[in-house]
């Protein structure tokens, strides 16, 4: 089982548990915290249940600090207009008010789901009204909901398979990169891209322009990242030019033949 697929399985399974179990684990202590808001508490074990603290997120208890500290380290931070989220995602919210900079949350979730115009959540403290009362629960939002601040997405690389696959990224200095980087070569060979990239197995400045050329191509989110969506499109373009350039070629030979049987 791949890792958002377990967050996935663990979240759930956790849905109508208070916060006592939650902050104790957090706060090391063997009383409860009464009064505290836990909703990044509960984000934080639950990415602890994968190995994940200082992997793919930060452990707090401040909803806007598993962007603002893993932001280009843990993960990537989008508004709510600048992509569609994906289940392993972290929402966060705002309720109103003024707020100290971009990443400012009052309130934090995990997304299991993405369907029809919504995203789905589990979250802890869904009621701020009353923490100790309040439990692990599913929620649903429309994607243009404005209380919705925007989505931390961790960098969960060389993990996933199927729609989860991973993704690769500047820095990234392994195989997977390689055979990624082979059939950027082949594309610029084509003529799909512009850019060349080196045989390297690293993915450096050359990989990232190449990487941003097709998914502007393509009409993909653009943040230099070479996910599921932009390693398919970017093999369709393959196998699409290839057939094209084998008919040219079987046109020139046909051509050919029928001036020599002219002759």
């Amino acid at each position: 089982m791949g890792v958002i697929a377990e967050l996935t399985k663990t979240a759930k399974s956790q849905i109508g548990n208070n916060a006592t179990k939650y902050r104790k684990w957090y706060y090391q202590r063997t009383t409860d915290y009464y009064g505290v808001h836990w909703c990044a508490i509960f984000v934080s074990w639950l990415f602890a249940q994968v190995g994940g603290i200082d992997k793919y997120v930060v452990k707090t208890d401040g909803a806007g600090c598993f962007a603002r500290e893993g932001n280009g380290k843990y993960g990537k931070w989008y508004s709510r207009t600048a992509t569609t989220p994906k289940e392993g995602d972290i929402i966060t919210f705002r309720w109103g008010g003024n707020y100290t900079d971009i990443y400012h949350s009052d309130h934090v979730g995990y997304v299991y789901n993405v369907d029809g115009g919504y995203v789905y959540t589990i979250e802890g403290n869904t009621d701020s009204n009353n923490p100790d009362y309040s439990l692990v629960s599913c929620k649903c939002y429309q994607l243009n909901n404005t209380a919705i601040n925007g989505y931390f997405r961790p960098y969960y690389q060389n993990t996933e398979t199927g729609d989860n696959a991973m993704e690769i990224q500047k820095g990234d200095r392994n195989e997977f990169v390689l055979a990624y980087k082979a059939l950027l070569r082949q594309a610029q060979t084509l003529g799909i891209i512009s850019v060349k990239v080196d045989t390297s197995n690293s993915f450096g400045d050359g990989t990232y322009k190449a990487t941003v050329e097709i998914q502007k191509k393509y009409h993909l989110d653009v943040d230099g990242i070479a996910g599921v969506q932009t390693i398919t499109a970017l093999r369709n373009a393959i196998e699409d030019k290839t057939k094209d350039v084998r008919k040219a070629v079987i046109t020139d030979i046909i051509e050919a033949l029928r001036k020599e049987v002219a002759v």
